[in-house]
């Protein structure tokens, strides 16, 4: 009676032990489905959609980094090419976009915000020269097929 006992002691232990061991399939965003738009924070894209990258098929990206009410910010768009290893995404920037010019009073009837760029604004593309891809990764984490995190930051695919 004891000798049974003990040899279901040991058979539970080690399946408990195996299984323990065993590694749940990790899900990892694959290069076609990272390609297309994707937006943060809301799926709901309304008069105009806020930040968000678009990652095309040749392994290029863009990252706007406006939204309808950042109209003073003169840093608006990042290019450059990408990389994915399994759930980390490596970026070289490869030009910046910039709005030049002096600011003045919103116009209700143009936009909300308090500033904006006056109608002498000029936007302008900087060439980074020697483009290094950027060493830290960006971490994926696959929520749905159509919402990933990049970072901590929430993204949505809108298209």
């Amino acid at each position: 009676m004891m000798k049974n006992i003990l040899m279901v002691i040991l058979l539970i232990t080690t399946y408990c032990s195996t299984r323990a061991q065993e590694k749940k399939p990790v899900s990892y965003i694959t290069n076609n489905a990272l390609i297309g738009v994707w937006q943060k924070g809301s799926k709901i894209v309304g008069s105009g959609i806020d930040q968000h990258f678009v990652f095309s098929k040749d392994g290029r990206f863009i990252l706007n980094l406006y939204s309808e009410g950042d109209d003073a910010r003169s840093l608006i768009r990042l290019k450059g090419k990408y990389r994915l290893v399994k759930d980390e995404l490596y970026l070289t920037i490869l030009s910046k976009v910039f709005v030049e010019g002096e600011l003045e009073i919103g116009s209700e009837a143009i936009t909300s915000s308090l500033l904006q760029f006056g109608t002498n604004s000029k936007i302008r593309e900087v060439k980074v020269p020697n483009p290094k891809e950027i060493s830290d990764p960006c971490y994926i984490t696959v929520i749905s097929r159509t919402n990933i995190k990049l970072n901590n930051q929430v993204y949505y695919k809108i298209k």
